[in-house]
């Protein structure tokens, strides 16, 4: 199997911005450290300070699917849940190549 990369794009409404922020960051700081979790960036865009990227790179599918089971990531997700329609997020998956 090969490596793949999960592409996230987070945008918050200003007045969440604060409340949904350090658990996108536990988030990361957690998942850098999964056995099969190779990278995990949070990314702010320097044209709006409420919109993140999440730049994740697994070691399969398997490794993903692990990661949406631990306590940083439903930390993370049940709050997405809670704030409904004042985040916006889309995913998008990619398999490396080389």
């Amino acid at each position: 199997m090969s490596k793949i990369a999960l592409v996230v794009t987070v945008k918050v409404k200003p007045e969440y911005t604060e409340k949904l922020k350090p658990a996108m960051l536990e988030n990361a700081k957690q998942s850098a450290q999964e056995e099969a979790c190779y990278q995990f960036d949070v990314i702010v865009s320097q044209d709006d300070e409420n919109t993140f990227m999440f730049y994740e790179v697994y070691k399969d599918e398997q490794a993903l699917a692990d990661h949406r089971q631990t306590p940083h990531f439903l930390n993370y997700w049940n709050l997405m849940q809670e704030l409904g329609d004042n985040v916006e997020r889309s995913a998008q998956l990619f398999k490396k190549l080389s």
